[in-house]
């Protein structure tokens, strides 16, 4: 099976290809692409179906012909992606390449359809879009993209973020840059190291983890918000999604001091567990308890209880989820494994450590 990271490679490739918000109007363009990002080795081996163009002269003249292997754009695309990206191993490459494709969009065709022929109305500018950018930011001149972009443009940024990268903007230019600014080996919130990990400890939570990856690609923010909710319950308990039974399993597992003695999880989700433990004087938060227990209370009010929400005087107010509601929520999920990955890893050290001891 293909990692999350493969797919994302194949998905920019698919993107670039359609020809929608990234065009391929001469030989020239992915020649230049490839040598400023230091492979131009790659052209000259993909050039064949990077090319959209063939020349022939014929009695000292040179025509111009469609080239017929431009079919394969997609594929080379894909090839060249994989080769540079090298599992992960080769994220500076990797980074400069998706700088150097970034940089040659044209904002004019990631804008939505009525914003273009606008644009195009506009001849009095030298460049149209100063009619929208000029005078602001390049916050705010990112946040008009973002609100303005076809869907195209979305899926890519969302693919990007995957491979912890994205996009900004500078000067009536896309630019790349990092989407965390520590890198996701450093923080092992590598997804297929996640992935890996999860297949062979909790398969059920695996094909999970990976429907929130997608539903994020898609831009689906409340069925990923939902099934980071499922991820949350099925990490401590996959037989049957039982409030008390999970629960149980965060308790098992959670490090906060004195927790063992609680008999009931619910007690501290209620707040009672220091009066069921007879303790006036002193008080236990279990805040990591409390913390991951949050996480699946906003998980859930985002999720699958989108809908509901309180009335005041016939009107229902419901919240609204966001992308942003979902990357945040997917990031503090694969936080919440890696701290299980690595909770489990130390006790399992523990244990060989204490069967040493003689």
């Amino acid at each position: 099976m293909d990692t999350i990271e493969q797919i994302s490679l194949s998905r920019i490739a698919t993107i670039i290809s359609n020809h929608t918000i990234f065009k391929t109007p001469n030989n020239s363009k992915w020649e230049r692409i490839l040598s400023n990002a230091g492979q131009s080795q790659l052209f000259n081996e993909y050039s064949y179906g990077l090319t959209p163009d063939t020349f022939r002269e014929y009695q000292g003249r040179e025509f111009t012909n469609p080239n017929p292997r431009f079919s394969e754009y997609y594929s080379v695309l894909k090839a060249i992606l994989k080769e540079v990206y090298k599992n992960g191993t080769n994220s500076e490459a990797f980074a400069q390449l998706m700088g150097s494709i970034v940089e040659e969009v044209d904002i004019n065709y990631i804008l939505n359809d009525n914003l273009q022929d606008t644009l195009d109305r506009k001849t009095r500018y030298n460049n149209p879009l100063e009619y929208i950018f000029g005078g602001k930011d390049n916050d705010q001149c990112l946040d008009i993209i973002q609100k303005e972009a076809k869907n195209e443009y979305h899926e890519l940024v969302n693919n990007l973020h995957i491979l912890n990268l994205d996009i900004g903007y500078s000067h009536y230019k896309l630019v790349l840059k990092a989407f965390t600014d520590q890198g996701a080996i450093e923080l092992n919130r590598n997804p297929s190291l996640l992935m890996d990990w999860l297949e062979r400890k909790h398969s059920a939570v695996a094909a999970s983890y990976k429907e929130a990856l997608e539903n994020y690609i898609k831009g689906f923010p409340i069925s990923c918000i939902s099934t980071c909710r499922n991820i949350i319950v099925g990490i401590f308990d996959e037989s049957k999604e039982d409030e008390t039974k999970w629960l149980k399993g965060l308790q098992r597992l959670s490090t906060d001091t004195y927790i063992e003695k609680v008999d009931n999880p619910r007690q501290i989700v209620q707040g009672s567990a220091n009066k069921q433990l007879g303790l006036t004087n002193v008080k236990f938060n279990f805040s990591r308890f409390q913390t991951i227990y949050q996480l699946y209370s906003l998980s859930s009010d985002l999720g699958p209880h989108i809908n509901e929400g309180p009335m005041i005087k016939d009107i229902q107010y419901r919240e609204n989820a966001t992308m942003s509601d979902a990357l945040w929520i997917l990031r503090m999920t694969e936080d919440l494994l890696i701290w299980i990955k690595e909770t489990q890893r130390e006790k399992d050290n523990q244990i060989t450590a204490d069967d040493l001891v003689f």
